[in-house]
C-alpha cells in the first residue's frame, strides 16, 4: 500500500510538471484521476474544469469532471457531464447506468427509461437495466391502481353524498306535508268542534221574544248560546224555566163553564175574577200586534247580518 501511495505521488508530480510545461496537455484528465484516488477531490474537480474547458469535447476529460462532481455531491454538474458523454458514447454502460440512475433519483422517469432501454441495446443480457426497467413498471401499475382505487372512492363518496343530500330533501318534503297534513286536520277539528253562532243571537233578543210571546223562538236563541258556551249556568236555568212554562201550558185545565142563571149569587164573583182576569190579560201583547213587531225586528236583524257579510 505504502507502494502504491508512493507510485500515485510520483505519478501526480510527473502530470504537474507536464501541465505547467504545456497547459493545454490532455495529461489533465490522468491527473484528476489520480487525484480522486488519493482522497484529492477538490484538487481533481479544479484541474478537471480547467482541462474540459479547454478540450470539451473530450470524452475522458468528461468521465473525470463527472466523477469529480458526483464526489463532490453535484449532482447537476456530475448529470450534465454524463449527459455530454453518453452522447458522445451511448456504448459506455457505466456512465448510462449512472446517469440514469440520478434520472430516477431526480424523478425523470421516462430520460431514466431511456437510458436503460440504450444500455440492452448494447449489452442485451444487463440484468440491472433490466431489474430498473421491470422497477418502473410496477411502480407504473400500482399508480394507475391507486389512481383506480382512489377514483372509485371518490365516485362511491360522491354517490353517498348525493344520497344524504336526496334522502334530506326527500325528509324535508315529507315533513312538509306532514305539516301541511296536521294543519288541515286542525283546522278541520277547528271547524267542527265550533258551532256556528250568530253574533246577533243574544240573551236580550231571546227575551225580547219570550217578552212578545214567542218562546220557541227564544228557546232557539238560548240553545244555540248553550251550544256555544255549555258552562253557562244562567242560560241553561233559562231554558229549564222556559221549558217547563211550555209544558204548564199544555197541561193546564180548560176553565169550568159557570151558568149564572143556576147561582146567581155567584154573578158578582164572576164579575170582580173577570175584571181581574182582563187586567193580567192586559199585561200579554196583542197577538197581532205583535206579530208585526217581530217581523218589523226580523227584518232589521237581517239587514245587519248582510251589512256585516259586505264588509
Amino acid at each position: 500500500m505504502q507502494q502504491d501511495s508512493a507510485s500515485f505521488w510520483a505519478e501526480i508530480k510527473a502530470c504537474e510538471e507536464q501541465l505547467v510545461a504545456n497547459p493545454d496537455s490532455f495529461c489533465f484528465a490522468r491527473l484528476a484521476e489520480v487525484y480522486l484516488k488519493v482522497g484529492l477531490v477538490d484538487d481533481a474537480l479544479h484541474v478537471a474544469r480547467q482541462g474540459t474547458a479547454r478540450h470539451p469535447g473530450y470524452v475522458q476529460g468528461l468521465r473525470i469532471l463527472a466523477m469529480a462532481s458526483q464526489a463532490k455531491g453535484l449532482v447537476d454538474e456530475c448529470r450534465s457531464a454524463l449527459e455530454r458523454v453518453t452522447a458522445a458514447m451511448p456504448e459506455d454502460r457505466d456512465a448510462q447506468m449512472t446517469l440514469g440512475r440520478m434520472y430516477a433519483a431526480a424523478g425523470f422517469d421516462a430520460q431514466a427509461q431511456k437510458v436503460f432501454r440504450t444500455i440492452l441495446e448494447f449489452v442485451p443480457g444487463d440484468t440491472e437495466s433490466r431489474d430498473e426497467l421491470d422497477a418502473f413498471e410496477r411502480r407504473r401499475v400500482g399508480v394507475a391502481a391507486g389512481s383506480v382505487m382512489l377514483s372509485t372512492e371518490e365516485s362511491g363518496e360522491e354517490i353517498l353524498e348525493e344520497l344524504e343530500i336526496l334522502e334530506a330533501e326527500e325528509l324535508e318534503v315529507v315533513e312538509e306535508e306532514i305539516s301541511e297534513d296536521l294543519e288541515s286536520e286542525h283546522l278541520q277539528a277547528e271547524t267542527v268542534a265550533t258551532p256556528h253562532h250568530d253574533p246577533l243571537s243574544t240573551t236580550t233578543l231571546a227575551e225580547l221574544y219570550v217578552s212578545q210571546g214567542f218562546v220557541a223562538k227564544a228557546l232557539d236563541i238560548f240553545r244555540t248560546l248553550l251550544a256555544a258556551d255549555p258552562a253557562n249556568v244562567a242560560v241553561s236555568s233559562r231554558i229549564a224555566e222556559l221549558e217547563a212554562a211550555q209544558v204548564q201550558q199544555k197541561t193546564a185545565p180548560a176553565p169550568d163553564v159557570v151558568s149564572f142563571a143556576d147561582q146567581p149569587g155567584a154573578f158578582a164573583d164572576t164579575v170582580i175574577a173577570s175584571s181581574s182576569s182582563v187586567t193580567a190579560a192586559s199585561s200579554v201583547p196583542v197577538r197581532g200586534s205583535a206579530d208585526d213587531a217581530v217581523a218589523v225586528l226580523e227584518g232589521w236583524l237581517d239587514t245587519i247580518r248582510r251589512i256585516r257579510a259586505c264588509r
